[in-house]
């Protein structure tokens, strides 16, 4: 085995020792130790056999001559009593440590390992050889966590000044020295273990020393200046052996969260001139890196990391970045190095975080940044495309994405809503659902696609993300039911005929819809089983579907929900049950003073999820029961003739004006069939619920709305119409008993 760089230097050492030994004995002065109580003898200089390593035997030449036992060589040192020398310290210490056979085979056991002084005297040391042993010394102990054991919090402490002065440049240094230094501050501010945070106070206080311009000197070099200078004037050194080592550092320096906290949060403590100029001159470095074209792509990745993480966590420094074009740099990135993943990928992190913000997604979007990230689905690589999916999901929801041709952006992110992949149909689905909001040629083009059918399919399949292993099952329950709201929200939005929507392509999907032979099951399924989001979502797409294909009712005539009702009862369960659930918001909305602004979003929200319900609930049945097949109404006569589900009982003052309409509508459109009117519906569901003509009258004067007023007149008229009829009846009834009784 050949020895180590540390063995030679050992064995040239002691060829050194030997040779001053033996001038001092030529020249008269040399004398051995002398045991306790000997006399003074004559003696003889010891062996001056060199050690010169010989590189072709990785031999000495002593070993050379002596191999197997057979020296040729005979030297007296009886005269010099050498057994009695080598066992007297402190030669006795020096020559063991130098002669361990598990040194020799690996010089990094060190029976004795350097001091803190000796490592410090080594470092600031102009020789390499001192450097190179300090280092050594320094290397595996670091690595292996041990440094606060070793040499304690006293030894440490002046060990990392002493590392950061060897990356000050001088005029004679050594490149595998610095890369060493680098590595060796890297692993120190890396350990895991609860003594992590003593030697971060170590580089916190000397960064502090560093930047405090009242303070003494340190490291002779101009104050105010930082820990963090002094690797950037490494790192900025391209092409060199320790260019790598300094990026790694540096973007640790920058973004351990405990670094970040002191030095570049938002505090009034960070809010010092010398911390805001740390704050511009870190910035500044990291995006003039990305400017460099000769920058390389994994420098760029880490500072694409430093950009991120530091606007995360200070605003400041986010709107400095901002005006610097960072993300004008990003797209530029994004664009031009599509081989290199590991920069994407940062990149792409940063963007989603920077487009966050309205003003910084506007401009990506303006810039063609939407069409830049979809022409990267095709990348082979899946962090990635989970990445470029987030961005496309928070860009594609902005107004901004009106003014841009998608065409071929929406085709390349339909083609994804397919995989097996639970993360990307989330963000895919998301990304369509975004993208159709806003832009009625986007919907065009989805339409075009055949965004319905993959709707469709994926909700139909969705069992096939049931037994995909996943760490967290909480978090996948979510995807779960994300993916299902993204997808009816996509046919929600292709089906919208709103005045700003094409109306062409919005009939086009309600018959596409209408065609698949899996979509009525589907949206029955999530109407009756789903929750509040997908109930009102799979509702509309129903009633508009049904309004556009009158045949697309007639599926639904035979198909039973999971308890097997069929849909006309499930719509009026799910209208009574959301209106209890409105009525019981509306009530807390009117308690919520104590409540959080996002509590009360929270509330309105689910007050107008569940107010839709209702509408659409109700106004799917009022045409189901006036126009569809007639198997429709006899199954919903049923529970409404034994007094279960009267319609009249939740009619009550506090209905909202939307609600009340098509409650009304539907209590008409049911009341007026030629069957209601012989078996007098209308009343009986007055008497029933004890309704007077006083609370219609009462009613009627406290909306505003024509249409309600109307509805109510009528409801008046046809209760007192078929009353009076009753009565007559009843009379007549009355009448002939009388008779028969006489």
């Amino acid at each position: 085995m050949e020895p180590s760089n540390s063995r030679v230097q050992e064995l040239r050492e002691a060829a050194v020792g030997k040779r001053s030994y033996t001038n001092a004995w030529m020249q008269g002065t040399y004398a051995p130790p002398q045991m306790a109580g000997q006399q003074q003898r004559f003696s003889r200089p010891p062996s001056v056999i060199g050690s010169t390593m010989s590189h072709m035997t990785n031999m000495s030449e002593m070993t050379a001559y002596s191999y197997g036992g057979l020296s040729m060589l005979s030297v007296n040192t009886e005269m010099g009593e050498f057994n009695n020398f080598v066992n007297q310290a402190p030669y006795q210490r020096a020559l063991t440590r130098v002669s361990q056979v598990s040194e020799n085979q690996d010089p990094t056991n060190r029976q004795y390992p350097m001091t803190a002084p000796e490592i410090i005297e080594n470092l600031e040391s102009t020789e390499l050889i001192n450097q190179a042993a300090a280092i050594r010394a320094l290397e595996p102990i670091v690595k292996a966590g041990g440094m606060l054991q070793t040499w304690g919090p006293k030894g440490a402490e002046p060990i990392i000044r002493a590392l950061f002065q060897v990356l000050i440049p001088r005029p004679v240094e050594n490149e595998n020295v610095i890369r060493k230094a680098f590595e060796i501050l890297h692993h120190s501010i890396l350990l895991s273990n609860k003594e992590i945070r003593r030697i971060d106070r170590m580089f916190f206080r000397l960064n502090a020393a560093l930047m405090d311009p009242n303070g003494p000197p340190v490291f002779n070099v101009p104050k105010p200046y930082s820990i963090y200078e002094i690797v950037m004037t490494r790192a900025i050194q391209l092409d060199t052996k320790f260019e790598s080592s300094a990026m790694v550092l540096l973007v640790h320096l920058c973004c351990k969260p405990h670094f970040m906290k002191i030095f570049f949060g938002e505090d009034e403590t960070q809010q010092s001139p010398a911390h805001r100029r740390l704050h511009k001159i870190v910035i500044e470095f990291a995006i003039g890196n990305l400017r460099r074209p000769e920058t390389k792509s994994k420098n760029k990745g880490l500072c694409v990391s430093i950009i991120k993480n530091l606007s995360n966590k200070n605003a400041t420094i986010k709107d400095m970045s901002e005006r610097l074009g960072v993300v004008s740099l990003f797209h530029q990135i994004m664009q031009n190095e599509v081989i290199h993943e590991d920069l994407l990928w940062s990149t792409m992190q940063a963007l989603t975080v920077f487009c966050g913000d309205v003003k910084n997604g506007t401009h990506f979007v303006q810039m063609g940044g939407a069409q830049v990230l979809c022409g990267l689905l095709s990348h082979g690589s899946t962090r990635l495309l989970h990445e470029l999916l987030k961005c496309l999901r928070r860009v594609s929801d902005l107004p901004a994405i009106q003014e841009q041709d998608m065409k071929e952006s929406i085709h390349c992110i339909v083609q994804l809503i397919g995989c097996s992949d639970v993360t990307i149909v989330e963000l895919a689905t998301g990304t369509l659902r975004n993208i159709g909001l806003h832009n009625k040629m986007n919907k065009a083009f989805m339409v075009q696609d055949g965004v319905t059918s993959h709707a469709i399919a994926v909700l139909r399949t969705s069992e096939q993300f049931t037994y995909q292993p996943h760490a967290n099952i909480d978090l996948y329950r979510k995807q779960i039911l994300s993916i299902y709201e993204n997808c009816l929200s996509v046919l929600n939005n292709v089906t919208s005929m709103a005045p700003q929507d094409i109306k062409e392509s919005a009939v086009s999907a309600c018959r596409m819809i209408s065609e698949n032979a899996d979509s009525a099951y589907v949206l029955l399924h999530y109407f009756n089983v789903g929750n509040r989001k997908c109930r009102k979502l799979a509702v509309t797409v129903m009633k508009r579907v049904i309004e556009t294909v009158p045949a697309f009712a007639d599926p639904f005539v035979d198909l039973l929900g999971t308890t097997n009702e069929p849909l006309p009862i499930l719509l009026l369960q799910r209208a009574f049950q959301s209106l209890d659930e409105w009525r019981k918001t509306s009530v807390e909305m009117m308690n919520c003073d104590g409540r959080s602004a996002e509590q009360r979003r929270e509330l309105d929200d689910r007050r107008k999820d569940h107010e839709d319900i209702v509408k659409r609930s109700v106004g799917l049945l009022t045409n189901l029961c006036s126009q569809a097949n007639p198997r429709f109404f006899h199954s919903l006569k049923l529970v409404l003739t034994n007094g279960t589900l009267n319609p009249f009982q939740w009619l009550t003052h506090e209905m909202s004006d939307g609600i009340l309409q098509e409650w009304l509508a539907f209590i008409l459109s049911i009341c007026s069939r030629d069957e209601s009117l012989q078996t007098f519906m209308m009343y009986r569901f007055l008497e029933q619920a004890k309704m007077t003509e006083a609370f219609f009258a009462e009613l009627k004067a406290r909306r505003q709305n024509s249409n309600i007023q109307t509805m109510l007149s009528k409801i008046i008229d046809l209760g007192r119409h078929q009353q009076r009829i009753v009565s007559q009846q009843h009379q007549q009834h009355q009448m002939q008993h009388h008779r028969q009784l006489m």
